[in-house]
């Protein structure tokens, strides 16, 4: 039994899991387009989109399983590429700098340099000190035959007499004064090397230099200073060896020191280079001797830096990281020629396979599309005993079918619509006859016989007219004699509480218009718009125009208005098919509305506007057909 239940209970979490995966594609709105777009494409298109999706859904698979392995191995190929090429230049950068501390040797520990420089002062003559200041300028000249090497220089007690000689020996008092003073005493004896900015001096302006820095204390007293050792290095000396670190020609390597300001760069000309050259380099946290990528001036860098021996300064080569992706770049523009030109064969080949199959699909389209356009012609040629041959076969049995039809119908439709147009009529007429004789009647409780006898003249000529030698088209100037004589018997139980006037252009009265048009609209300004008012008085007006080749009436009245949510239905049928109003007013509009339609089309009928206390207009729209032409067309 729980057997039984776990199992349903998972078929159910499956069940759900599926649900609720379905209805989170129904919600996506894109995959919805996407479907609903391929749905309604047709049969050829989808063969070819579903053929070339297949193929290009293998193709985006290949080329990213080929791009990530190819890209992945060229990645570290040049990162491997990279670190030799940085290693190398650092240690021989490094032999370099040992070389030069090397030399330096040469002059810290002379003995004829230090003898002079540990004399007593207080039996130093000025002959002997001017005699031992030459012995020192041969020394210093002879270190600069050194091609690494621009100048050596001495910094010597400024009691001496020749600490004056500011070109190869000065005196404390300028080194004291200097930014890496403080620095070459933390040294404890050891090389250090300063760059261009903490000099105190350039003395070539037109030769950048390093300067290396010892100090040598009196032998008698190590708590006194001897002299400090200065060594001029031309940056022409490790410029090749800056240059060779770089690894592409957009790349550049600077030397900075512990703060982070930047002592050389190579291609200093190059305006990138150059830009570090006057500001601090801030390096991120990135591990000694491992590549990182970084970001500098909105540009991503990969960058290598580690401290240069022998000194306090870091070497750092940073290579645009584009670089890197060149070859990569390289490798994606292979993969999407070569994917372009299998997806566009693919293409190609897709074309003449869905037409293949899609052909006969296509012409029994093309013929069902022409009978929505009301042409019926059957698909001629042989029919195949496949799927599409039977559709062949049961459209041209349909065709043949839908025709025999028509013949059917067509006759049917005029006698229809002959009979719906009177039907419509007979609900008017009965409707006007009901009221005039109720009023006749009313006439004859009171004993007016004279108003009788005019009321039923009045009659006569009204159906006289509206007979009208059974003719369904009269010209509007007949239609309003009807009006007028249905107003005049109105007369007979309102009196002159009622004005009734008609504004037409005599060019008007000889166009056509079907007849019990205007009376009901009339009869109903008069029942359901004036004598609804608490002053049962007003005015009922027929005004019209023409204008492109269009007829345009008006019936108005200045009655009680009609209600904006009755307004709305007054030209709808309610949902029982009724042609009238809840409470029975305004029982003919719809009534010839639908005539009007039925006679000339769906573009011609009535309209209507009102405001509740102002009064109610009903327009009618008609084609301007002359009576006469009416007539003939209703002859024939």
């Amino acid at each position: 039994m729980n057997y039984k239940m776990n199992t349903e209970q998972k078929t159910s979490h499956k069940k759900s899991f599926f649900i609720t995966v379905s209805e989170h594609f129904k919600r996506n709105r894109l995959i919805c387009f996407a479907i609903h777009y391929f749905n309604n494409l047709n049969l050829h298109s989808k063969i070819v989109i579903t053929y070339f999706f297949f193929v290009l859904l293998f193709v985006g698979i290949l080329s990213t399983i080929i791009y990530t392995f190819t890209s992945r191995s060229i990645y570290r190929q040049n990162i491997f590429s990279f670190s030799q090429n940085y290693n190398q230049a650092n240690s021989y950068l490094a032999y370099k700098i040992d070389s030069i501390c090397s030399a330096s040797d040469m002059l810290i520990y002379n003995v004829s340099l230090n003898e002079i420089l540990n004399k007593k002062r207080d039996s130093y003559s000025i002959i002997e000190q001017t005699a031992d200041s030459r012995s020192l300028l041969h020394l210093l000249k002879n270190m600069q035959e050194n091609r690494d090497i621009a100048r050596a220089c001495l910094y010597v007690p400024d009691t001496l007499s020749y600490s004056d000689n500011n070109e190869y020996i000065r005196p404390f008092s300028q080194a004291e004064s200097s930014a890496w003073y403080p620095a070459l005493f933390a040294r404890k004896g050891i090389c250090l090397f300063v760059g261009s900015a903490q000099l105190e001096d350039l003395p070539y302006p037109d030769l950048p230099c390093i300067s290396l820095f010892r100090a040598m204390y009196r032998q008698n007293d190590y708590s006194s200073l001897s002299f400090i050792l200065r060594l001029d290095i031309p940056l022409t000396s490790i410029m090749p060896i800056l240059n060779s670190a770089n690894y592409s020609s957009d790349s550049f390597t600077l030397l900075t020191d512990l703060s982070g300001a930047v002592i050389v760069s190579s291609s200093i000309s190059d305006s990138s280079s150059a830009a570090f050259s006057e500001e601090e380099f801030s390096l991120p946290d990135c591990p000694s001797g491992t590549p990182c990528r970084i970001q500098l001036n909105g540009t991503s860098y990969l960058i290598l830096s580690a401290p240069l021996s022998g000194t306090d300064w870091r070497m750092t080569t940073l290579v645009p990281y584009n670089t890197f992706t060149m070859a990569t770049t390289s490798l994606i523009n292979t993969l999407l020629c070569v994917s372009t030109v299998v997806l566009l064969l693919a293409w190609l080949l897709s074309k003449p396979i869905a037409y293949s199959i899609s052909n006969r699909i296509d012409i029994l389209h093309l013929y069902m599309k022409d009978v929505q356009s009301g042409v019926l012609h059957p698909i001629p040629g042989s029919i195949y005993k496949d799927e599409i041959g039977l559709l062949t076969a049961n459209y041209n049995f349909m065709i043949a079918r839908i025709q025999s039809l028509l013949k059917e119908n067509y006759q049917m439709g005029i006698d229809l619509k002959d009979a719906e147009y009177k039907a419509l009529q007979s609900q008017i007429n009965p409707h006007f006859l009901y009221n005039t004789l109720d009023m006749i009647r009313w006439f004859s409780y009171q004993n007016k016989a004279a108003q009788i006898n005019e009321t039923v003249c009045s009659l006569a000529s009204f159906y006289k007219l509206s007979l009208s030698k059974g003719k369904y088209i009269v010209s509007i100037q007949n239609e309003l004699e009807h009006v007028k004589y249905y107003m005049k018997i109105q007369e007979f139980r309102f009196g002159e509480d009622i004005t009734f006037f008609t504004k037409i252009d005599p060019e008007l009265l000889s166009f056509s218009i079907p007849k019990i048009t205007l009376q009901p609209l009339v009869e109903n300004a008069l029942f359901h718009g004036i004598l609804e008012k608490e002053s049962p008085k007003g005015n009922i007006r027929i005004y019209g125009h023409y204008q492109k080749e269009t007829l345009y009436l008006t019936v108005e009245d200045d009655g009680v208005g009609i209600s904006p949510d009755k307004l709305g239905t007054l030209l709808k049928e309610n949902s029982e098919g009724s042609t009238a109003t809840s409470n029975g007013s305004h029982y003919g509009l719809l009534n010839i509305h639908r005539r009007l339609q039925l006679q000339y089309g769906e573009s011609y009928g009535l309209s209507v506007e009102s405001k509740e206390q102002v009064g109610t207009k009903v327009h009618i729209l008609l084609p301007a057909i002359p009576a006469d032409v009416q007539s003939i067309f209703e002859e024939r």
